[in-house]
């Protein structure tokens, strides 16, 4: 069993793990409980004079070596899939709050994680349901993160993206949020919706995040721009710029769609997370206006492959397996009922989905 203990900031060691928030002045959060220390972090608290810390003595590896004989991994399970996902959390949430404390991103790290971690979650079957069912209601800034990173990786294959496009995709998904450092941790782990104040700063994150990515030449200008760009939408509601169409760079279109539905399909404090079926619906509302219509026709696409043969439970009490989804854009299903017949949603719209119960049969 792991020992909690303090220990004095001249005796902390790389790779140790915070048992408790470490906190600032004025009681914000400054490093979280469960990080592990690399040489940025402990250097911050030895600036802050900070006297001792709360520590886990476990492990003692630091997290620029934790996975550096990863490569080629292949996930085969729904089980091997969560443990491999829950340690990629564990890498980012170090990388980020390394990156927070010492304003430097650690590209090694970055290239490294896509290559030995992102890759092979994007490459398992079944990868898009896997990371909804995933129920974990803490650390979401980094889950969300790896998502996004995660489905435009996805969508980026399911449009035949080039080996190096895909992975400049990919890191742009990782970093798409990066812009947040610059927010406290308070309002960006906030459990209730945000005051208006609150939203003007948030909204500041995508042009934080490019300012904040230009010094770094050995990332791609796609990267840069995809980060500035995903909230932007077509016709000119979104920010940071309000850019339309072709204004709006590609990677920035995509990672804006994945940013959408891992948002959606996602459990918050103040609300329940919607099914995929329900997310469909909103991309197609919206492919025709705000969003990139080829790319959300290529990613529906990649829903239905996802979600065809599941098992859901319906808004009249019902449950079924859906056998036959409807050519895109159309997403409703038709349902084989447990008692043999079939419901076809499309022609009973007043009946919805309320949730998938079950895993593929």
């Amino acid at each position: 069993m792991a020992r909690v203990q303090s220990v004095r900031i001249c005796d902390v060691q790389t790779g140790m793990i915070l048992a408790k928030d470490v906190l600032t002045e004025n009681g914000r959060v400054l490093l979280s409980q469960g990080v592990r220390l690399t040489d940025q972090c402990i250097s911050a608290l030895r600036k802050r004079e900070c006297p001792f810390v709360e520590v886990v003595y476990n492990e003692r590896i630091d997290f620029h070596t934790k996975f550096r004989y990863k490569h080629n991994k292949v996930v085969r399970s729904k089980t091997a899939f969560e443990g491999f996902y829950q340690e990629t959390v564990q890498i980012i949430k170090e990388a980020f709050e390394s990156i927070r404390l010492s304003n430097h991103l650690p590209l090694d790290v970055i290239h490294r994680l896509v290559d030995s971690h992102i890759g092979p979650l994007m490459d398992t079957y079944g990868a898009l349901e896997y990371i909804q069912n995933i129920r974990v209601h803490c650390d979401y800034t980094y889950r969300h993160s790896i998502n996004v990173a995660i489905i435009s990786g996805i969508l980026g294959k399911a449009i035949e993206l080039k080996k190096s496009q895909l992975e400049d995709l990919v890191i742009a998904g990782l970093l798409h949020d990066i812009g947040k450092i610059s927010i406290t941790l308070d309002i960006l782990n906030k459990p209730g919706k945000l005051t208006q104040e609150e939203m003007e700063l948030m909204k500041t994150h995508p042009e934080n995040g490019y300012q904040f990515l230009l010094q770094y030449s050995q990332l791609a200008e796609s990267v840069k721009r995809g980060v500035l760009h995903h909230h932007e939408r077509n016709d000119g509601s979104g920010y940071p710029k309000g850019l339309t169409k072709n204004q709006i760079s590609y990677y920035g279109k995509i990672v804006s769609i994945a940013d959408i539905y891992d948002a959606m399909t996602t459990d918050r404090v103040y609300r329940k997370k919607l099914t995929p079926f329900s997310v469909a619906e909103t991309l197609v509302e919206q492919m025709y206006h705000q969003l990139d219509p080829n790319l959300c026709l290529a990613f529906l696409n990649t829903i239905k492959s996802s979600v065809a043969n599941s098992i859901v439970s319906l808004s009249n009490g019902q449950q079924g397996e859906v056998v036959y989804l409807h050519p895109t854009p159309t997403i409703s299903p038709i349902i084989k009922l447990m008692d043999g017949t079939f419901l076809d949603l499309a022609k009973n719209k007043e009946i919805g989905i309320l949730d998938i119960i079950n895993d593929k049969i």
